[in-house]
């Protein structure tokens, strides 16, 4: 189970003073004692870190006035890497393993994540740091395994994460959907980080990539199963697989009994490298299945 531990902190307040610099400078102080106030209640409950961090950014986010901070960030994101997808591509086609190839570009893509310590201080970045990343290996690789569900499944959800790396998971849900299975995209219900919505999804065109595309409905850190859609809700009940990016989706599904669910994501942080077995900045695909569930 994933808890917000004193690590999560200084990175969450970090984050918070990020986005209001971008739209809102003068009232940094303000979300800074207003997150102050929301963790000093909630912290000592063994908050799940995906919920709590929904609180402090929810409060940041009415300060500012600002619907979507990360706005131009997130169309940043998706240029740098509509620049940098040929060379992804390449790399995936050239692949004696293609479906290896392009998870390792997704996750590659997982870095385009900012106000926290990741290494990339803007979108731009990527395109100089993109070939040593894809050239690292997985350290914990469960795709064997994963494949194998794939070939044998009826539908598998898709959990996306951020702006500019869902360009690349354009690849990696061709190459699941050539394993035979439908494929359903989720996004975000309202602008939250840079992670990506519908409105993204379709300047990404990645509505054009899936059999149907649902939304988590709610303004949240990852995906709120408590508050989120019927449609959505059977959707994942009835997958076969689950496919989650990023630390937040991991976050938010560590303590549900959902799966089987196929978790990609670059350990950015101790406490999530710690929980999901891994070391920092590793890269990982674990799976997951329901009854082994809660990490």
């Amino acid at each position: 189970m994933m808890r917000f531990s004193p690590e999560c902190v200084p990175c969450l307040l970090n984050r918070v003073i990020y986005e209001m610099e971008l739209v809102a400078p003068d009232r940094v102080q303000e979300a800074v004692e207003e997150s102050l106030h929301i963790l000093s209640a909630e912290f000592p409950k063994g908050v799940n870190s995906a919920v709590l961090a929904t609180r402090v950014h929810e409060a940041a986010y009415r300060i500012s006035s600002s619907d979507d901070p990360y706005a131009d960030i997130k169309r940043r994101s998706d240029a740098v890497a509509e620049q940098v997808f040929p060379r992804a591509m390449d790399f995936v086609e050239r692949s004696e393993d293609r479906l290896r190839a392009a998870v390792k570009c997704a996750i590659a893509g997982n870095v385009l994540d900012f106000g926290i310590d990741v290494g990339f201080d803007r979108p731009e970045d990527l395109g100089l740091k993109f070939d040593k990343l894809i050239a690292e290996g997985l350290a914990i690789d469960d795709l064997e395994a994963a494949k194998g569900l794939m070939r044998k499944a009826s539908s598998v959800v898709y959990l996306f994460d951020n702006c500019g790396e869902s360009v690349f998971d354009r690849l990696l849900v061709r190459e699941i959907r050539d394993l035979g299975p439908k494929v359903i995209g989720v996004v975000k219900g309202a602008p939250i980080l840079t992670d990506v919505t519908r409105e993204d999804a379709e300047r990404a065109h990645l509505d054009e990539c899936f059999d149907q595309l649902l939304s988590t409905g709610v303004f949240a850190v990852g995906v709120d199963v408590s508050r989120m859609p019927q449609e959505l809700r059977s959707a994942l009940d009835e997958a076969d697989l689950i496919v989650s990016k990023g630390m937040a989706n991991f976050e938010s599904l560590s303590d549900e009994r959902l799966g089987p669910v196929l978790y990609l994501l670059r350990a950015k942080c101790g406490p999530v490298a710690h929980c999901i077995g891994a070391k920092r900045n590793d890269n990982v695909a674990k799976l997951v299945g329901r009854t082994d569930h809660q990490i």
